[in-house]
């Protein structure tokens, strides 16, 4: 089974939380729909653990959010140059007086775009309406495609998406949204495909 993950916007402890709830298996795949970093409790701390997680459980795929990407435009290689443009970033960068630890940086370059298995396409926020998955460009993939959210279109298996914030996951059967904003709704949603079933961590 796949287990996914929504937007966690440094919400470490309902990270903690959501990871005692879920029943993964050790065959099982984790997948995390990216937005690990700013606005909320901790963001370098989320990612501490979530390296962590990667280290205990093989199966883990951790996708790029549009705040990710970001953070990694800044990144030379061995360190952050400022913060990026974006909600929540200039705390962040204020609480470790500029000095992001650098394995924060190498984790973040290891996340990745998109991810595929039989029962789902995976990305942060959506793909073009109207075209196969591939023809979508990687920037829309994480900062969004216009149109994505009220389209019908079949992609030939369902997208499973964070980005957008909604009060209760989407499943659609064309799409499934599963960012509940848990910075500040304090529920952090996870579903479990095929069979879809919602896991939530609540503050």
């Amino acid at each position: 089974m796949t287990y996914v993950i929504g937007d966690l916007h440094g919400e470490v402890t309902l990270l903690q939380r959501l990871l005692t709830i879920l029943p993964f298996q050790e065959q099982d795949t984790l997948v995390f729909l990216g937005d690990y970093m700013d606005r909320g409790e901790d963001s370098i701390a989320t990612i501490l653990l979530l390296a962590e997680l990667q280290r205990t459980h093989k199966n883990c795929v951790f996708l790029r959010g549009n705040h990710d990407d970001a953070w990694l435009a800044e990144w030379d290689g061995a360190r952050f140059q400022s913060p990026p443009d974006m909600d929540g970033a200039l705390d962040v960068w204020d609480n470790y007086n500029g000095e992001i630890p650098f394995s924060v940086g190498f984790w973040l370059e290891g996340t990745r775009v998109e991810y595929e298995d039989e029962h789902a396409y995976y990305v942060h926020a959506g793909l073009e309406p109207g075209k196969v998955a591939a023809r979508t460009s990687d920037v829309m993939k994480m900062w969004g495609a216009k149109g994505f959210l009220k389209s019908k279109y079949d992609w030939g298996k369902p997208v499973v998406f964070g980005h957008w914030s909604f009060s209760e996951p989407l499943l659609q059967p064309n799409k499934i949204g599963i960012d509940t904003g848990a910075y500040k709704s304090g529920i952090l949603t996870s579903v479990r495909l095929p069979d879809r079933q919602i896991f939530q961590a609540k503050r």
